[in-house]
């Protein structure tokens, strides 16, 4: 896919880009088994990184991700000429992959606070990432918002890696809802949050960051750094907020205790 020049232009000035119907139905329908896959190594303990939060019903999954060396299918989109192609476009060199992540947002599925991504993704200091949602994404079931800022760089934060309330509210939040096939490509510094799946459908897509070929291969690092913290820190923020993320952006909640002997059963739509 080449961009056009109006694309690149409104690439500039927001710092996202929605690419509408980029993926024909069999690309979404592959990935939806995909994402199938990767639920059932979530239960038999499989490879990757799993993470569960906590809903009205009960627990069920919400993120997986390191997968893109095992799950074959997935590794080769992940990597594949059309994503890394858009990004390179965007970085005016290669593109390299830096982390992959799907974010379930199942039924009563939590939402994340206004962040930039930047903070969050150690050892280089600019990242791309791709939305590639396999559910239609709304408002109702928790749809990105994106606001403009990024050419700002670093907005203030407020101590957990989210964005200041204070600068947050004086943003100017653009709801962005998208189809099943579609692309949304947004920078690393792009102000952005999302709520809650308030509908009875689920709202996956799948999260791929890319950074540029010239910074190096830093995938290995990121994920050697990320679980060493997990592992050093716990799964949690305070028992209140699941943790996913090096940044407390996600608003998830904990697995309770008394639920957690069920959790293998949940997270299957």
């Amino acid at each position: 896919m080449i961009l056009k020049p109006a694309q690149m232009q409104l690439w500039a000035r927001d710092g996202w880009l929605h690419l509408p119907g980029a993926l024909a139905p069999h690309q979404v329908a592959e990935l939806d088994d995909s994402l199938h896959d990767l639920v059932a190594w979530s239960v038999m303990g499989g490879p990757g990184l799993h993470h569960f939060e906590q809903t009205d019903d009960g627990p069920v999954i919400a993120r997986s991700e390191l997968f893109a060396d095992e799950h074959v299918p997935l590794g080769t989109f992940v990597r594949g000429p059309l994503l890394k192609g858009i990004v390179g476009q965007l970085l005016g060199e290669p593109a390299v992959l830096y982390k992959e992540k799907v974010n379930y947002k199942l039924p009563g599925g939590g939402g994340f606070a206004p962040h930039q991504d930047a903070a969050a993704y150690r050892f280089v200091d600019h990242h791309i990432s791709v939305m590639v949602p396999v559910d239609d994404a709304t408002e109702a079931s928790g749809c990105l918002y994106f606001a403009p800022g990024h050419t700002e760089g670093a907005l203030p934060t407020d101590g957990r890696g989210r964005i200041s309330e204070v600068v947050a509210a004086t943003l100017q939040w653009r709801p962005v809802e998208v189809a099943a096939g579609d692309l949304v490509v947004f920078d690393s510094y792009a102000p952005h949050h999302s709520g809650p799946n308030t509908t009875e459908r689920p709202r996956r897509a799948l999260y791929l960051t890319y950074n540029a070929a010239s910074a190096g291969d830093l995938r290995a690092a990121y994920y050697a750094d990320k679980q060493a913290e997990l592992t050093d820190r716990g799964s949690t923020f305070d028992g209140e907020r699941v943790r996913i993320s090096i940044s407390d952006d996600f608003l998830g909640r904990p697995v309770e205790a008394t639920s957690a002997r069920s959790r293998p059963g949940r997270g299957v739509w």
